[in-house]
């Protein structure tokens, strides 16, 4: 996966056709004390059932957020099945838009093939939620062109705004060129008319590319556009990247330990920025660590495709095993295939190599 920020476009999907819108030896010590049952987080399950899709699709949405509780995936799952089971009274945007939520539940957990082949059950081409999540799965597969086509399929049904970020960021997803940045950038002019979440993604998609190429600074002056409680976690992990690219290690923990009230809800990219940074002030003990080794340890053991990026840099940066960096490394290259997951094999493969 694309680990800085997948820039997934999941936040958009709620808003658009649906309103219309991440063992070895390391592990073998843990098997008596762990099964598929473990849980990482530990949030109490709410039994409250989702009435109708409005609310499944807000909430799936919100799991992104730090505000997220940690049950919101599994309360959409149960909504889903019991759809489901239902299906046949459903009406047709009933069913498009079930469809596009159970694909977007198999993408995050990157079932990508799956997911397209879930979503193969509709008509894309009248459904922009469809190939914005189709483009994202693309990206994260490394498909560039077939991203980019359907990108240039939301022309003309959804905002210029978005259509066009998309297709730069397919391009850029591919070749980093600062002339993207800057074709993009020109652009900045539509977001007086965009709603909240088009401009929240233009800027994230416009600081990541920053990040990437070199500028650190920049990247946080466009993140800044929005309320960082309004920041989705893809935003959040580009925003601790660029301060610690910029030695601001401070700056990251005590910002997260301001906002964030429950570690064992907070998302597993984040502890990995979040404890890099208190290692990078010669913090080498604290909850924060503590939680993250708990959850990397059941993360190898389950061998969990969908966070093998995160398990692979947490074996090279924080705590050092190369051989199973290198083994998360593979996995995860076998599902997602961005340039950032070449260059996190290829650190793994240098690692043990040397």
């Amino acid at each position: 996966m694309k680990f800085i920020n997948t820039f997934t476009l999941r936040f958009l999907i709620a808003g658009l056709g649906l309103v219309l819108p991440s063992a070895g030896s390391y592990a073998s010590s843990q098997d008596e004390a762990m099964s598929y049952d473990t849980v990482i987080a530990t949030w109490q399950p709410r039994h409250e059932s989702i009435a109708h899709l409005n609310e499944a699709e807000k909430i799936l949405t919100s799991s992104r957020y730090l505000t997220a509780g940690g049950d919101e995936r599994e309360r959409v799952t149960r909504f889903t099945n019991r759809l489901r089971n239902n299906f046949d009274t459903l009406n047709a945007g009933q069913k498009e838009r079930l469809i596009i939520l159970e694909a977007r539940l198999l993408q995050g957990v990157h079932k990508f093939e799956q997911a397209k082949q879930h979503l193969s059950q509709i008509t894309h081409y009248r459904s922009p939620a469809a190939q914005l999540l189709l483009a994202d799965i693309n990206i994260q597969q490394g498909n560039t062109a077939q991203a980019k086509h359907y990108c240039e399929q939301l022309v003309g049904q959804t905002s210029f705004l978005i259509a066009f970020t998309c297709m730069v960021n397919a391009d850029f997803s591919e070749k980093k060129d600062a002339k993207l940045l800057e074709k993009l950038n020109a652009f900045e002019t539509y977001t007086s008319a965009a709603r909240p979440d088009e401009k929240q993604w233009f800027y994230e998609v416009l600081a990541d590319m920053s990040l990437q190429l070199g500028n650190a600074e920049e990247a946080i002056r466009y993140l800044n556009q929005t309320a960082f409680n309004a920041l989705p976690i893809s935003a959040l992990l580009v925003w601790a990247e660029a301060h610690f690219k910029l030695g601001e290690f401070d700056t990251i923990t005590n910002t997260l330990a301001a906002a964030v009230s429950d570690i064992s809800t907070v998302d597993d990219g984040l502890l990995l920025k979040w404890a890099k940074a208190e290692r990078a002030q010669g913090i080498t003990s604290s909850n924060v660590q503590s939680r993250l080794a708990k959850n990397m340890e059941i993360r190898v053991w389950r061998e969990d495709s969908s966070h093998a990026a995160q398990v692979a840099t947490y074996f090279l940066e924080v705590q050092p095993n190369y051989a199973l960096a290198l083994k998360f490394a593979k996995l995860n290259w076998e599902y997602a295939q961005t340039n950032n997951d070449k260059q996190l094999l290829e650190r793994a493969q240098k690692a043990v190599d040397a």
